[in-house]
């Protein structure tokens, strides 16, 4: 159950003193995301637990450029809120003389499941609750039309916005499908049947609908299905609409963002654009939040590139970030090594910025945990991660394209790069069955099998790979812009400018083995490039000799142990 301790001592007349600052750090915000951001959960912004994770930050400064803040998972009063409000307001005041800006994420709106928001208190909820196409009513999901429910987050929304957070965000419980116990596998029909749900599409439809004859209709009628789903998510677009619409009345200055997974329904973040004024961040999440399969976080960051899929470049959409999260937050669940590989994945393949949901005091972890083993090396990961990612600007990811993304994972963990839609293709991936491979004792692998690229890249052999190498390099016309000399295990993603000149190219060690120096051909080297630079998160740069041969620069790559990254860029 949520409890709110009252601060001895609230701070407003400091925050008042500092609205100008605030003001200056909204609107920084707005312009270009802070790079590193923390994600906690409510716990650590009350009186009892802030000083400590206050004390971690101040210690890990150079870990995080933002925290966000959290309203909890479940639905406790309005006066919850307000004294919620003031403990953030006091915590932003010491992330400020930090340098760190603060930002809050609104964590339950519809609700995860009855199970998680029961768990903790529900006092405030007085609204009415979400209802499956079989007539299944949540005890405590939401209806996303209840004016209650829109008045009780433009409320919460209003509270926060009083201390001027540099970015505020609704989590993915806002995105478009049913949660517990309301999804059923038998009726897989998304929004919300409640009555009143029910009653207002009928009025649009110009028609009276009972439940039933409703939900048969959307099952056998795509055309009925298309407007009940844009009629659902028309109506979670104008709760996002109303919360944007609060925050922004009273700071103009605050960026809103969206957390989701799975397909994006644009109504929903639109509407947090409509009534802010302003492009919105995107966060997309799917899982992988331990560190037991590194190979799975690499899919992830795939898959989160898809997600992002038609949307990248519209005026709606800002800076996005990837979800990077451990569940739970302790100390055999995630590595800081974890996390890192993480983030510089998906800045290879194209994010923003990265967000890292690291702590929670729900947990009985320990606050030293962090303050003395995680966040120090995120800390020294940092500026190594921010460079790489500032190196990158203005180019764009360049390798093969997959059909369906399905072999993207080991194919693109055996040395071939791979992108995905917003990359820039070299062209189709030649087929993966031209590797010859066999199983012992039962012949050649069935290339006709479901996976067969999969079991491939995990048996073949050194000659299968440099040779895929090779043909590769031919269905690129001999312009794949990195080519290994001799095999490897590694995800090596290089970026490009427009004009196909190579500005970085990023390596991970996907092995459980170091990787020994390896002979690499570079296509694309500015003329002028004399030397590259090998960087690593918590070692020296390394400046490397480069050898011209006509078009071509010749190197090799350092030694790098198991599971680690680097990046190479030119000067």
């Amino acid at each position: 159950m949520q409890t709110c301790t009252t601060a001895n001592t609230i701070v407003g007349a400091a925050v008042s003193c500092l609205a100008a600052f605030t003001a200056m750090l909204s609107a920084q915000a707005g312009e270009d995301a802070p790079f590193c951001a923390l994600r906690f959960g409510y716990r650590y912004t009350q009186p009892d637990k802030w000083p400590e994770m206050r004390a971690a930050l101040a210690k890990n400064r150079a870990a995080f450029d933002e925290v966000w803040f959290s309203t909890g998972v479940s639905f406790p009063s309005l006066a919850w809120h307000e004294e919620h409000a003031r403990q953030c307001a006091k915590a932003a005041g010491d992330l400020r003389k930090l340098g760190i800006v603060p930002s809050i994420e609104i964590q339950t709106i519809i609700g995860h499941t009855d199970a998680i928001i029961g768990a903790g208190d529900c006092s405030g909820q007085n609204w009415g609750t979400m209802v499956s196409a079989d007539g299944l009513a949540a005890k405590h999901l939401s209806c996303p039309r209840d004016p209650r429910l829109v008045a009780y987050f433009v409320r919460v929304a209003e509270l926060h916005a009083a201390w001027k957070p540099g970015s505020v965000w609704v989590d993915d419980d806002m995105s478009y499908r049913n949660r517990a116990p309301v999804l059923k596998p038998e009726n897989r029909l998304a929004g919300c049947f409640c009555d009143a749900c029910i009653a207002r599409f009928s009025r649009a439809e110009g028609k009276t609908w009972e439940r039933p004859a409703l939900a048969k209709a959307i099952r056998s009628d795509a055309s009925m299905r298309k407007r009940w789903n844009e009629y659902s998510c028309g109506v979670m677009g104008e709760l996002t609409r109303a919360i944007a619409a609060a925050v922004h009345r009273v700071s103009p200055g605050t960026v809103m963002g969206y957390q989701y997974g799975g397909t994006l329904r644009s109504a929903i973040p639109r509407g947090l654009f409509d009534g802010s004024g302003k492009p919105i961040r995107l966060r997309p999440g799917a899982g992988a939040y331990w560190d037991t399969d590194p190979y799975r976080q690499l899919d992830k960051a795939y898959y989160l590139q898809t997600m992002l899929d038609g949307f990248r470049g519209e005026k709606w959409i800002g800076a996005c970030c990837p979800e990077i999260e451990t569940c739970p937050r302790t100390f055999a669940c995630r590595t800081a090594q974890g996390l890192i590989l993480e983030a510089f994945e998906n800045l290879a393949l194209g994010m923003d910025f990265v967000s890292m949901f690291a702590a929670d005091a729900r947990t009985d972890e320990t606050t030293d945990f962090y303050a003395d083993s995680l966040f120090p090396r995120l800390a020294k990961a940092n500026a190594f991660l921010r460079g790489y990612r500032d190196a990158n600007d203005g180019t764009k990811p360049c390798g093969f394209s997959v059909p369906g993304g399905e072999p993207a994972m080991l194919v693109a963990c055996r040395g071939v790069p791979i992108v995905c839609a917003t990359g820039r293709s070299l062209g189709k991936l030649p087929d993966v069955a031209s590797i010859n491979v066999r199983m012992a004792g039962s012949g050649e692998v069935n290339t006709r099998s479901p996976g067969y690229q999969t079991r491939v890249m995990q048996i073949a052999s050194s000659t299968g790979l440099t040779n895929f190498y090779a043909r590769c390099d031919r269905a690129a016309g001999g312009k794949m812009p990195i080519l290994f000399e001799s095999a490897v295990r590694a995800f090596a993603m290089p970026r490009v400018r427009s004009d196909m000149t190579l500005a970085t190219m990023a390596f991970v060690n996907a092995s459980i083995d170091r990787q020994d120096p390896v002979a690499i051909r570079l296509r694309g080297v500015p003329a002028n490039a004399k030397t590259a630079v090998w960087r690593q998160p918590e070692a020296e740069d390394a400046e490397i000799a480069l050898t011209r041969d006509r078009e071509e620069v010749l190197m090799r790559l350092p030694r790098i142990g198991a599971w680690e990254c680097g990046y190479l860029s030119f000067k």
